[in-house]
């Protein structure tokens, strides 16, 4: 008789989690949070793996449990959403060693139960004996053991038989020797999400911010951090910039009858030059978590990446860059673009010019500024179009000086303060004619008593920096944190579009070089685990047309090193050696050198 108590009991959770009772949705993450765990463990190998796919999966249950038609159907169908998450993680992260491959190891040289508690292998001991099982004997021996399910719950979950489930437990008992089945149950169940509250705690939801109702608290929780940047994110970072609150993401849990916001990742919507093209590109800059959640901050971080990584391609855009904690963000598939260039040099060096009457200002955003700089940057890798932020990334610590031009418009301008360091003038940007640049700069960092200037972030290649590296005293350096050069890292977001709006440029490279008359095609093609993305540049004497899918004579194939390539970041030789990207084709190698020349790309502070 228990059996048909408990089934209308389910549907009657169902139904009220299904009106929207907080309570009740609790209660079926409280009853199901181990099966769901145990299950999604069965398919990846790796409980952090599994416990992220559990909680998405009640993320997306809570929010679709209204077009669940039949209550009574709701343990099938929360099965086959973990499932779906599972495959989600499996097609974003590699498992180290999957199951399918660990069955040799366990039955070669797997240690003995005995030598794996002596070692501290349990874990890996039960992962390799759980995994020599098939598939369908591994769900139910991990679902059984998780947490003393009985056969009939484990059938009900699997939607299975109970008399399937039974045989698969008998057969399964020979390939799990006694002590390691006696392992195997006290790991599961030790790990099981039922041992505390943590789990269903942790349940969040992640969505794009609303601006007016969630800013504030995003605000708070950076300011809440030991940083010497928390308070410029209220002041003009995020409050008066060009965050893109759309494809941003924070995270909420359930706090008693009320939902806390308690984590924020900040996109930001920049215009990228590449050469004398624009694209779209996705900034990440400004990641923050409620202290209460420290201890989770790794797992956490993970999933909010994971879920703005998603929105980027749902909201249009073509690369995502970013810079510093490059390890997090390789593991999410981006790639090393460039290093951030810092430069000194001896204000002694500066030409002594005369020099035009200057306006002083707060360094914030002018049109006409914005403008001067535009032109200043055209054709620079890297560096991005104007505005960014509005009231300055860092308010109040810059200085604008600024000059005219014949007919009163403002001709270039130069921007920054003293320090760091005594002597040191920061020179955050500079834009005009360079020679006048120089000869300002001179002007105001004697007027500063300043010995040496610091140049943050200027191009390799600009007009500035040309001249620059002409002088005696001139020093290039890469920004350091912690001992180690600061990075910016790439990912490719949406290869067709990426080249769409690099095609005229790639022919007007091509008509400037030893190939202006070729013609024919060039396939690319970005492989990222099971997902690739493929594209053809048709070369004709129009221009070049950009098509979905592979299958030219010559052709480039990779993974997110590819980004390097667009964006020029090496020679193309380098990069197709050190990444191993396969080339074939007679034509594609000098094809590959014209169209894609080192650029030096460089990104300036105020643009992300």
């Amino acid at each position: 008789m228990k059996p048909r108590q408990e089934q209308p009991s389910l549907a009657e959770t169902v139904e009220r989690a299904r009106d929207g009772e907080h309570d009740a949705f609790r209660d079926l993450v409280l009853r199901f949070q181990d099966m769901a765990v145990g299950y999604a463990y069965s398919l990846l190998g790796d409980f952090h793996l599994a416990e992220d796919a559990a909680q998405e999966a009640f993320v997306a249950v809570r929010f679709e449990l209204k077009s669940l038609r039949t209550p009574t159907a709701f343990v099938p169908w929360l099965r086959t959403v973990v499932r779906k998450y599972c495959d989600r993680i499996s097609r974003q992260r590699r498992v180290d060693v999957p199951l399918e491959e660990q069955d040799e190891l366990w039955a070669s040289d797997a240690p003995s139960p005995l030598d794996a508690m002596e070692h501290g292998e349990i874990s890996e001991h039960v992962g390799r004996a759980i995994a020599s099982l098939p598939q369908k004997q591994r769900d139910v021996v991990t679902l059984y053991y998780i947490g003393d399910q009985s056969s009939r719950q484990v059938a009900e979950f699997l939607n299975l038989p109970i008399t399937t489930v039974k045989k698969r437990l008998h057969d399964a008992k020979p390939k799990l020797r006694r002590s390691t089945a006696n392992l195997a149950k006290r790991f599961l169940n030790d790990h099981k999400p039922s041992q505390t509250q943590e789990f269903s705690d942790s349940v969040l939801r992640f969505t794009a911010p609303d601006q007016e109702r969630d800013a504030a608290t995003v605000y708070s929780l950076f300011e809440a951090e030991d940083h010497p940047s928390s308070h410029e994110w209220r002041a003009g970072r995020l409050s008066d910039s060009h965050v893109d609150w759309n494809a941003s993401r924070v995270a909420f849990v359930q706090e008693e009858s009320q939902e806390k916001l308690v984590a924020a990742l900040n996109v930001y919507d920049l215009t990228m030059r590449i050469s004398n093209a624009e694209v779209r590109v996705a900034g990440i800059n400004g990641d923050v978590l409620d202290g209460d959640l420290s201890d989770s901050r790794g797992n956490v971080l993970d999933r909010i990446a994971r879920e703005a990584l998603k929105s980027m391609a749902d909201e249009g855009y073509d690369l995502v860059v970013t810079f510093d904690d490059e390890s997090f963000w390789i593991r999410h598939g981006f790639v090393l673009g460039w290093r951030s260039l810092q430069w000194r040099v001896s204000v002694a060096d500066l030409p002594v010019t005369d020099v035009p009457k200057l306006e002083q200002l707060e360094a914030t955003h002018q049109d006409e500024l914005a403008a001067v700089y535009n032109s200043s940057s055209a054709g620079l890798t890297g560096t991005v179009r104007k505005p960014t932020y509005l009231r300055n990334k860092h308010p109040g610590e810059f200085s604008t000086y600024f000059w005219r031009g014949a007919k009163g418009k403002i001709a270039g301008y130069i921007s920054g303060s003293v320090g760091p360091g005594e002597g040191v003038f920061w020179v955050d940007e500079v834009a005009g004619d360079a020679d006048t640049c120089l000869g300002v700069l001179r002007s105001v960092a004697d007027a500063e008593d300043c010995t040496e200037l610091y140049f943050d972030r200027l191009h390799y290649k600009s007009a500035v920096g040309v001249k620059l590296r002409q002088m005696s005293s001139c020093r290039l350096f890469t920004g350091a944190r912690d001992g180690r050069a600061r990075w910016y890292v790439a990912r490719i977001v949406n290869l067709k579009s990426l080249m769409s709006k690099l095609a005229p440029m790639l022919r007007d490279r091509l008509i400037n070089s030893g190939f202006a008359g070729w013609q024919g095609s060039l396939s690319i093609r970005l492989q990222e685990q099971e997902v690739s993305q493929e594209i053809t540049l048709v070369i004709e004497e129009g221009g070049i047309r950009v098509l979905e899918g592979a299958g030219a004579t010559n052709s480039i194939s990779g993974d997110q090193s590819i980004a390097q390539l667009l964006l020029g970041c090496e020679s193309a030789d380098e990069v197709v050696s050190v990444h191993s990207i396969e080339v074939v084709g007679s034509d594609t190698v000098d094809l590959m050198s014209m169209l894609f020349p080192v650029q030096y790309p460089q990104m300036e502070n105020q643009a992300l």
